[in-house]
């Protein structure tokens, strides 16, 4: 009996086809996931508000307006007294100024009657800096009064001792649409403190 033939043919294995599905399979597991988008995008739009809230905060809006600048003249003025502040003004070019010539404080804190005007007749937004005259120092300053406003009182900005400083107030005057300094005026007047 012959022994069986030794077959020694080689069994090869199919060669795998390309998948086209694994292909799109293998690019899809590449992908970011969309949280990873929704991350970028919630970053973009911080980075944006963040740059508009600095541009808003940073950005000069001219002087601010006095918070206790009130409508209308002075409380207490009679008709006269406001005719004749009326023809006190005799061309739009002229400035009109307005304040008490002696204000008392009960101490270096408390309120006075300033009587800081911007009568109706002026086409100008002014600003006043009150300073004493020995010493130069800033011891009042509004924000911008629009025209037809007052101040009837105001606190000092510095507390000052028991006593009398003669002082002078300077009116700065801004074009009513631009805010541009036009020119100024100034009054002597003087600040008591009783205590």
């Amino acid at each position: 009996m012959q022994a069986p033939e030794e077959r020694h043919a080689e069994e090869s294995l199919p060669t795998p086809m390309p998948d086209p599905g694994a292909a799109s399979h293998a690019r899809a597991s590449a992908k970011k996931p969309a949280s990873f988008y929704l991350a970028i995008a919630l970053s973009a739009l911080v980075s944006i508000a963040l740059l508009g809230f600095l541009w808003f905060s940073t950005r000069d809006e001219g002087p601010a307006r006095d918070p206790n600048a009130a409508l209308g003249q002075l409380e207490g003025k009679t008709q006269e007294e406001i005719q004749a502040e009326l023809d006190r003004t005799v061309a739009e070019g002229m400035l009109s100024i307005s304040i008490a010539s002696f204000v008392e404080f009960s101490d270096g804190s408390s309120e006075g009657e300033v009587k800081i005007e911007n009568a109706p007749s002026n086409h100008y937004l002014m600003k006043v800096r009150i300073t004493r005259d020995d010493t130069g120092e800033t011891v009042y300053e509004s924000g911008i009064i629009e025209p037809n406003r007052h101040i009837q009182k105001a606190k000092l900005a510095v507390d000052l001792d028991a006593g009398e400083y003669p002082c002078t107030a300077v009116f700065d005057a801004y074009d009513s649409e631009t805010e541009e300094p036009v020119g100024q005026a100034a009054a002597k007047l003087t600040i008591a403190v009783k205590a």
